[in-house]
């Protein structure tokens, strides 16, 4: 079974702290965290576990130790991805169109946590499949997977302070007239139909706030760069859809085209930023657009332009 360490030299101005609060402060370790390396007897000064509420020299040496919990039992399969950039902390990960992040009553196998645990596997290593975000399942592009459960918790921290930055890249329906704007739409969940949702006004609903600027236009599509400024379920399909541009492909929200002009929405996740729990430093991925929604744009560039909600 893995164990994750991390190391800390107390500095000066710590110096006479009580240990706690130089881990809380450090570290930002939650309460449930805290009790858990408490009890465990999972942290040590200068080689000996100490309480919690000893106080601490300059110099001192704090170990931290996270032992991997049991796995889940998730079977592991062989699923195509692509590996960005991996360390003892985090996977960064490339997600093709078709493939669901998690098992679900629908999906039960062939999933992206059966690849990873595959992917794992493979490497002698055991870990819980802890996605920070997911991408619905005809989205492609970056995500992040937390090792342990203190990199998942720091990075669905900074997520929850917006220091978490993704954006995407959406072809659309329509030419989109400004440059640049935002959409601040509440999503409501359709009662009828819980899988839907939609983006409504007035009281109710959860906020979701999409930003957006147009990287190139055609006269009836454009391609879109969009920044999320909260993580909701389909957020950027909905709001899209709301301002009647909707996404390309997208078979619950979009428009219905026959024939299809691509086999999923048009949606790619294609940049990720985010502070390193333990490096202390911000790492920053790109994916360039995907070969099919590359083949969508030069399609359209030569004619047989899809027609906006407004012009059908």
């Amino acid at each position: 079974m893995n164990t994750t360490m991390f190391h800390h030299e107390v500095t000066e101005e710590e110096s006479g702290k009580m240990l706690h609060q130089v881990l809380k402060n450090r570290f930002r370790f939650s309460r449930r965290m805290m009790s858990r390396l408490r009890l465990g007897r999972f942290v040590t000064v200068n080689g000996e576990v100490i309480y919690f509420t000893a106080r601490v020299q300059e110099g001192d040496r704090i170990e931290i130790r996270f032992p991997e919990e049991e796995t889940d039992h998730i079977p592991p399969q062989p699923v195509p991805f692509t590996v960005r950039y991996e360390d003892e902390d985090l996977i960064v990960i490339e997600k093709p169109p078709g493939v669901v992040v998690h098992p679900t009553r629908g999906y039960p196998d062939q999933t992206l946590a059966n690849g990873l645990m595959h992917y794992w596997q493979k490497k002698g290593e055991k870990h819980k499949v802890r996605p920070v975000t997911r991408l619905d399942r005809d989205t492609s592009g970056l995500m992040v997977v937390g090792k342990h459960a203190y990199a998942h918790a720091f990075l669905a921290e900074q997520m929850a302070a917006k220091r978490y930055e993704r954006s995407y890249l959406a072809i659309v329906h329509g030419a989109v007239k400004e440059e640049c704007g935002t959409i601040d739409r509440p999503i409501k969940i359709d009662v009828e139909r819980k899988v839907y949702r939609y983006a409504g006004e007035g009281e109710g609903g959860t906020p979701a706030v999409t930003h957006f600027e147009v990287a190139e236009r055609l006269p009836g599509a454009t391609l879109l760069r969009l920044r999320l400024e909260t993580g909701r379920t389909h957020q950027i399909r909905i709001h899209l859809s709301s301002i009647g541009h909707p996404i390309i492909g997208d078979e619950m929200y979009g428009i219905a085209e026959e024939p299809p002009l691509i086999d999923r929405q048009a949606l790619h996740a294609f940049h990720l930023r985010l502070f390193h729990p333990r490096f202390r430093e911000w790492l920053e991925w790109e994916a360039p657009l995907p070969e099919d929604m590359q083949q969508l744009w030069e399609r359209l560039k030569t004619g047989g332009f899809p027609a906006s909600e407004g012009e059908r």
